[in-house]
């Protein structure tokens, strides 16, 4: 039985996209996630030695330093199973695949690029595509997690795919600008609102335990802490600060989601008033060019 395919007042769920792309996508999630943990808890193990290193000076006792030590060959070791895991490397490469998949997947349904409604075979080059680019993410340490060759090439394309491929212009119009367009102007908004709250967060915190630190210097100049030195501590809170914002990249993202976000909109508009049939492949390649994270990555380096 011909699967129903979706009108203009229906939506695409995740389980319409390819199988590949649910996988790598829960895949990236989990990395990223462990790449996060991992960082956090290597900044804190070190502050926490930084601290009782302090204690052992002011208490002038060695159990104390003799922990610091310990901590801080923690920290070393913690260092050390990260880069062995290469959990942030499997994220991006994970990450990578997936937007691979999604918007392969996009621009074939909607007739998108190099798929465009006098491509004479979009099934056979959607798998050449495909393929090529995994070939390269091998390359970087990418694993392929498919099963069995029926998973590869053209078995990626899903039975809602082309159902969707098979309508007509005005129904995938309106399905790529409400279900892709949109939805990436919303998740870019969000995600630049994000990232700016908590780069001022973190901005704060750092400005405030910077000077704390000068305080505790002078202070300590003017004899008044005695033998408690907490200007390393307080340094190094602040250190650990301005690390965990380049770790999560705050300050770059805000930058980068907020100008997608814009060119998303105006290309939006454009395409729902003055693309023509005949320009609207390359419209779509347009658009999938602006969400590509190496679109985001590349706006990213000018707003550090």
């Amino acid at each position: 039985m011909r699967p129903a395919a979706p009108g203009p007042s229906m939506t695409l769920s995740v389980e319409d996209l390819p199988p590949l792309f649910r996988v790598s996508d829960q895949t990236a999630i989990s990395h990223q996630s462990e790449s996060f943990r991992a960082v956090r808890r290597q900044l804190t193990v070190l502050l926490a030695a930084t601290t009782v290193a302090m204690l052992g000076q002011g208490l002038d006792s060695h159990v104390p330093a003799i922990l610091a030590a310990v901590l801080y060959g923690l920290t070393i070791a913690i260092g050390l199973h990260i880069a062995r895991r290469r959990a942030r490397a499997q994220w991006q490469a994970h990450r990578a695949v997936a937007e691979l998949l999604k918007s392969l997947a996009w621009q074939y349904m909607v007739h998108g690029g190099v798929f465009h409604s006098q491509a004479p075979n979009p099934d056979a080059l959607f798998a050449e595509r495909l393929e090529e680019r995994l070939r390269e993410m091998r390359k970087v340490g990418w694993v392929d997690l498919r099963n069995g060759p029926a998973a590869r090439g053209a078995g990626q394309i899903t039975p809602r795919m082309r159902a969707v491929r098979a309508k007509t212009i005005e129904v995938r119009r309106d399905l790529y600008l409400r279900e892709r367009l949109l939805e990436q102007q919303a998740w870019y908004r969000r995600r630049a609102a994000q990232s700016h709250r908590a780069s001022v967060q973190w901005s704060s915190v750092t400005a405030v335990l910077t000077f704390l630190a000068l305080l505790a210097a002078v202070l300590r100049a003017a004899g008044m802490l005695g033998a408690w030195d907490l200007t390393g501590v307080l340094s190094a809170s602040a250190a650990a600060g301005v690390a965990w914002q380049e770790v999560r990249r705050h300050r770059p993202l805000t930058y980068a989601h907020s100008l997608v976000e814009q060119d998303l909109e105006t290309l939006r508009v454009e395409m729902s008033t003055t693309v023509t049939e005949d320009r609207w492949a390359l419209a779509v390649a347009e658009a999938e060019r602006l969400v590509s994270p190496q679109h985001s990555d590349w706006l990213g380096r000018f707003g550090g």
